[in-house]
């Protein structure tokens, strides 16, 4: 079997696969492998097919639950999980006399001089996700909106300003480059601990530094626990393909166990099927943290709603993070609401 692989950005996938295919003179995708959050629009917009029932049936048995749901819309199954991906906390041990319990004893650890406790990216609301959903309970609605309350959020932002009050602080926290700056300060023990995700694994294990993975801390005194949002990668198989039996093969054959096991190594995420989990061949001592926060993370739901709130707490985080230095604690939520600064 030959396969021809192309590769595009995230947003000329998307536009492809919107598109009728093949249209205007280009080459029908036969399968695409997209995020798990993209497939309640594509089954709306009828782009891509369903697994066949007896498929469906055998995915069940071989992939956790959660990964099922990733590829299930209204109980029909259009897709095969390959793998998941969730942030946690990087920390080094030495910094730290046992796993920190939140991120207020995080922020009050006595540290040498010239070394910033915490850094994440304050441009994703992937990395704020699970500290404002352990204030709020819940960061999903019914409906399958995001629940991003700006009170909630200001009052996350409020918390975590000690992690930024020095202009490196700052720079460690928004800027280009974010994960191989924060890479680089870990490595040179200037940086407690930041938050990734199992894609840095294989540069933390090659930088020679002792770490550390657990579930990111909450907030102290809060609601709820602190739940990082888990997505997926998925195979799925396009309405127009004319080799449609062969494609769901393809699809099939990248859950095999080796196969599987192989392109999560190599991505450097982490597994979707149960004898991983079983058999805790899962990585090497790193990845245990990050399974953790996969096991305790909050699904991500696959709608056009969930996407709007997504892109509009983007804009949020955007006019916070976006000027040179941090705004006065006073400001945050006037700042977040649009207010001038």
């Amino acid at each position: 079997m030959n396969i021809e692989v192309r590769t595009f950005t995230r947003t000329a996938l998307l536009d492809h696969l919107d598109r009728t295919q093949p249209g205007q003179g280009r080459e029908a995708l036969d399968l695409a492998i997209v995020p798990h959050d993209w497939l309640g629009r594509l089954v709306q917009r009828d782009t891509i097919g369903e697994l066949p029932t007896e498929r469906a049936l055998v995915l069940r048995q071989r992939v956790v639950a959660q990964a099922m749901a990733a590829v299930t819309e209204r109980g029909r199954v259009f897709g095969y999980p390959l793998s998941a991906q969730v942030l946690a906390l990087v920390y080094d041990p030495a910094l730290f006399g046992h796993p920190p319990r939140s991120i207020a004893e995080i922020l009050a650890t006595h540290l040498p001089p010239g070394v910033l406790p915490l850094a994440l990216d304050l441009r994703t609301p992937d990395a704020l996700a699970p500290l404002v959903g352990s204030l709020q309970g819940t960061l999903a609605a019914a409906n399958g909106d995001l629940l991003w309350h700006l009170p909630a959020l200001a009052e996350v932002l409020r918390r975590l300003a000690p992690a930024w009050d020095s202009p490196s602080g700052w720079r460690a926290c928004r800027g280009s480059d974010l994960e191989s700056l924060q890479l680089q300060l870990f490595a040179d023990g200037r940086l407690a601990s930041f938050v990734t995700g199992p894609w840095l694994l294989e540069a933390l294990e090659s930088c020679g530094r002792p770490f550390a993975v657990m579930p990111i801390p909450p907030l102290a005194d809060s609601a709820a626990p602190s739940r990082a949002l888990v997505g997926y990668e998925c195979v799925v198989v396009t309405r127009e393909s004319r080799w449609g039996d062969l494609a769901l093969q393809v699809g099939e054959r990248l859950l095999d166990a080796r196969a599987n096991e192989r392109l999560n190594r190599t991505t450097r995420r982490l597994p979707v099927l149960l004898r991983a989990y079983e058999s805790k061949q899962a990585g090497g001592p790193g990845s245990f943290g990050f399974l953790r926060a996969l096991e305790q993370g909050q699904f991500v739901p696959s709608t056009e709603l969930w996407n709007q709130g997504f892109r509009e707490a983007e804009q949020q985080l955007d006019r916070f993070a976006s000027p040179g230095h941090p705004p006065a604690v006073g400001e945050i939520a006037a700042v977040l609401a649009g207010g001038p600064r």
